[in-house]
C-alpha cells in the first residue's frame, strides 16, 4: 500500500529522533538493583510496547514487544520520560538484547516482574491459523457496502443506534459471533458488533513461489504455448502461472530446459542478476522487476526464492519507487489506509501481516484481498501472497526475535536491501 496512515508515519519518524548521548544525559545517577527475589523475567503488559536504546521515550527506538512476552531483566534504572506512574511502577528496566547488540530499555509501567522463565512467541502468532489450515493470523473481512454500521451492543442494531459507519473497501478483523433476533453479528477488534451480512470474508490466495530456484525461469502467462522450436508446432499449453524452467533467454524467445521454445512475452521472466553494491557479495537482497512482476530473494549471487508479485499500478503516487533501498523497519502487523487522500474510493485495513517498509510507506507485505499476482495492482507497495510474504519475512535480515512485533535495523547490522527495477 502506498499510503500508510499519516499518524503511523509521524510516530515512526519520532522513533528515529534522539541519540543515546542525549538519553544518557537525561538519566539520573541513582540506579536501582535489578533483582527482586524470585524474579526471572518481566512480562509485557501492553500490545506493541516500545523498546528503546536508552532510558527515555525520546531516544532511539529498537522495536516493539507483544503483550505477554517475557523478557530477561538486567537492572532497574531511575530516569524520567516514562509517561507517569501506573500500576505502581515508575522508571525503567534495562533488558537483555536478544540480538546481542547492546543495552535495551522498557518503561517500567509497561511490564511487571514474573517468576516464570523468559519466553516469547514468533510474531505474527500463527499457531491457531496453522492448526486450522488458515493462511492468515486473524479472521479478516471486508465491508460489503457503503454505510455498513457497527454497534456497541447487538440489540442497538434494531434501533439503529450505531457507533461507527464503514465504506466499501474497509478491512476489519473479526472474532466471536452471536445471534440476536435471528440476525448474526460478529465482534470487531475494537469491541463493536456488525451484522455478518455486511461483510465478505478474505481467505487469502494460496499462490506460492519456488524455493531454491534455478534461474532463468518463467511463470506462464495466460495463453502461453511451448513449441517444438521457434517455427515448430505446439507441444503443450502450460497452465496460468505454471513454473517453466528455462535453459536460456534470447530476446523474444526462451529455450525451455526440458526441450522446446516459448515466446518471452508469454512468461513472467526471472533471470539471474548481480547483487547491488549496497548488499555486498554475501548479503541478502531482493530483486523486484516491475516489468515482469517477479521477485527473487538472493543471498549474494544465490537465489533462494522466486515468485510473482503485484507492484504499483502506475499513475500519480502509485508507482513502486525504483532504485536500491534498505529495509528500514520490519513489522509483524501494520494498519494501512489512504483516508487522507481525496479519491473516489478510500480503503482502511487493520493489521496487515508481514510488513517490511523499504522506502517511506512503500513496503513488502501480504495482500489477502486479491489473487492477481503477476499483474500491477497496488498503490506502490509490493503485494505478496500470504505464504510468500511469510516466507520472505522469515528470510530477510535482521530476523524478528520471538516475542517482538517490530524491529528497526541499525547501522552496521546485516540488513536486507530491495532493488526495484524495470
Amino acid at each position: 500500500m502506498r499510503f500508510a496512515l499519516r499518524a503511523l508515519m509521524l510516530v515512526l519518524s519520532a522513533w528515529a529522533l534522539g541519540t543515546l548521548e542525549r538519553a544518557e544525559a537525561q538519566e539520573r545517577v541513582l540506579r536501582l538493583p535489578a533483582a527482586t527475589q524470585g524474579v526471572r523475567s518481566l512480562e509485557v503488559l501492553d500490545p506493541d510496547s516500545p523498546v528503546f536504546r536508552a532510558a527515555g521515550e525520546g531516544t532511539q527506538r529498537r522495536g516493539t514487544l507483544a503483550k505477554g512476552t517475557r523478557v530477561v531483566p538486567v537492572r532497574r534504572v531511575s530516569a524520567g520520560g516514562c509517561g507517569g506512574p501506573r500500576r505502581g511502577e515508575t522508571g525503567w528496566w534495562e533488558i537483555r538484547d536478544p540480538t546481542g547488540r547492546g543495552p535495551l530499555f522498557v518503561c517500567a509501567k509497561r511490564v511487571e516482574p514474573s517468576t516464570d522463565a523468559p519466553a516469547g512467541l514468533p510474531q505474527p502468532d500463527m499457531r491457531d491459523a496453522d492448526a486450522a489450515g488458515r493462511l492468515l493470523p486473524h479472521d479478516y473481512a471486508f465491508v460489503a457496502f457503503d454505510g455498513a454500521r457497527a454497534f456497541a451492543h447487538p440489540e442497538d442494531y434494531f434501533s439503529d443506534q450505531y457507533e461507527e459507519a464503514f465504506g466499501v473497501g474497509f478491512g476489519l478483523i473479526v472474532g466471536r459471533s452471536t445471534t440476536a433476533r435471528g440476525v448474526r453479528f460478529l465482534r470487531t477488534r475494537r469491541g463493536l458488533w456488525i451484522d455478518a451480512d455486511s461483510l465478505r470474508f478474505a481467505r487469502g490466495a494460496g499462490w506460492t513461489g519456488l524455493s531454491e530456484p534455478t534461474l532463468p525461469l518463467g511463470f506462464a502467462r495466460r495463453g502461453a504455448q511451448v513449441q517444438r522450436s521457434r517455427r515448430g508446432g505446439v507441444i503443450r499449453r502450460p497452465g496460468l502461472r505454471e513454473t517453466i524452467p528455462l535453459a536460456a533467454v534470447d530476446g523474444a524467445w526462451a529455450s525451455v530446459a526440458e526441450g522446446g521454445a516459448i515466446r518471452s512475452r508469454s512468461l513472467h521472466l526471472a533471470v539471474p542478476m548481480e547483487p547491488p553494491p549496497e548488499a555486498g557479495p554475501e548479503g541478502t537482497w531482493i530483486d523486484v522487476d516491475v516489468s515482469e512482476q517477479t521477485l527473487v530473494f538472493y543471498r549474494g549471487r544465490t537465489p533462494l526464492f522466486a515468485t510473482l508479485v503485484s507492484t504499483g499500478r502506475g499513475g500519480a503516487n502509485r508507482e513502486t519507487p525504483l532504485g536500491t533501498h534498505r529495509i528500514w523497519v520490519k513489522l509483524a502487523f501494520s494498519d494501512m489506509t489512504d483516508l487522507e487522500r481525496e479519491v473516489e474510493r478510500n480503503y482502511a485495513l487493520e493489521r496487515v501481516p508481514w510488513v517490511q517498509y523499504f522506502e517511506g510507506a512503500n513496503g513488502l507485505h501480504a495482500a489477502f484481498w486479491h489473487d492477481e499476482f503477476g499483474r500491477r495492482r497496488s498503490h506502490g507497495c509490493v503485494n505478496l501472497s500470504p505464504r510468500d510474504a511469510r516466507q520472505i519475512f522469515d528470510l530477510t535480515e535482521p530476523a524478528l526475535p520471538p516475542g517482538w512485533t517490530a524491529l528497526f535495523p541499525e547501522e552496521g547490522e546485516p540488513t536486507t536491501f530491495v532493488r526495484v527495477r524495470r
